[in-house]
């Protein structure tokens, strides 16, 4: 059992105009999508998935207008988390997984409730451990039973749960038991792109869709797809699309 506890189980109806979050959270939290739609750090959630943040992430999510998304949140501390994130295979950005459990998930929430008001820590901790039950525990020979094709795909996931992130190709070895050159070797072999372009990609398309979506000054929208200089950018995304952001904008916002 994991030194981990439960400080918040809640069930939430969210409303089409709930504002926007878009704060650092200190603590780890799960949040298991029953119904509806929504997005959280610009990537569309919906319908039987949970997104799981470690603590001290930065997390960017809203519901959908036209179909708001219901879901129970969960939130858990203890100095067992990374842990718990380890041992079952959770990124320490954001992980997004199927859950169509929900019975299980309503019964304990039910049991959070009926002990929460003896304020129990025990109890809490016992919460918070079956909830990581219902999550297989990984298999630690998959990745080296892995195929090129199911590595580039665990690592551009990774990329894009984590593209407003400084990342590196020593990071994602060391997250994925990879040689870097390796790394890149197989990524070009089955994307045609470096994981350096790919992140580009990834976040060009980001800032595309605030750009659009939203009346964002360019400098937040530099620093939410993980450019502190905006400056740098402005001068990059020229060079992808050709055109600056201040002019693409313009020209393609209706």
């Amino acid at each position: 059992m994991y030194n981990i506890y439960i400080t918040d189980m809640v069930f939430e109806q969210c409303a089409p105009d709930k504002p926007r979050i878009d704060s650092i959270i200190p603590y780890a939290v799960l949040h298991f999508v029953l119904s509806g739609e929504g997005y959280i750090n610009g990537k569309k959630i919906t319908k039987d998935t949970v997104f799981i943040s470690f603590e001290n992430n930065r997390m960017n999510y809203y519901p959908s207008e036209s179909d708001p998304w219901s879901y129970i949140y969960v939130r858990l501390m203890g100095d067992e988390i990374k842990k718990a994130f380890q041992d079952h295979d959770f990124n320490f950005g954001l992980t997004v997984l199927p859950f169509s459990d929900t019975e299980t998930l309503l019964q304990i929430l039910s049991l959070y409730q009926k002990l929460s008001d003896n304020n129990d820590p025990s109890a809490n901790k016992i919460i918070a451990n079956t909830i990581f039950l219902l999550f297989k525990k990984k298999d630690p020979t998959a990745l080296t039973k892995s195929t090129p094709a199911h590595h580039v795909e665990r690592i551009a996931e990774f990329i894009k749960e984590n593209y407003y992130k400084k990342i590196t190709i020593e990071e994602i070895g060391k997250k994925f038991y990879l040689n870097r050159n390796y790394i890149r070797t197989i990524f070009v072999q089955q994307m045609g792109i470096s994981p350096k372009q790919y992140l580009q990609k990834v976040r060009m398309e980001r800032a595309t869709f605030l750009l659009l979506r939203t009346d964002e000054d360019i400098s937040l929208i530099a620093k939410s797809v993980g450019y502190d200089d905006a400056l740098l950018f402005s001068k990059m995304f020229k060079h992808y699309y050709g055109i600056s952001p201040q002019k693409y904008r313009l020209r393609n916002k209706s």
